[in-house]
């Protein structure tokens, strides 16, 4: 009996990426070639940004979703991480 291949991963789920991932700003790709060395891995993750706002001082008020991009070496060793500020 076969198993079933196991789902797409939902956009907001951590995952390895492409460096031609075009969901990647051309910023961050050209950051990215600069200190990537063959074997490592890159990573996309989906995270809270921080609260802003009126009541951002408090810690309270709408935090949006901020992707970064992570360089993770072939042994798993984080190297670098990107994002965009907004």
């Amino acid at each position: 009996m076969a198993c079933a291949p196991p789902p797409e991963p939902l956009p907001e789920e951590d995952r390895p990426v492409s460096l031609d991932d075009p969901e990647m700003p051309s910023g961050v790709r050209a950051a990215v070639l600069q200190d990537a060395q063959p074997g490592d891995v890159l990573w996309r993750c989906v995270r809270q940004g921080a609260p802003a706002g009126p009541l951002a001082v408090l810690g309270w008020g709408h935090r949006p979703r901020v992707v970064e991009w992570w360089l993770m070496s072939a042994e798993g060793e984080l190297i670098e991480v990107y994002w965009l500020e907004r």
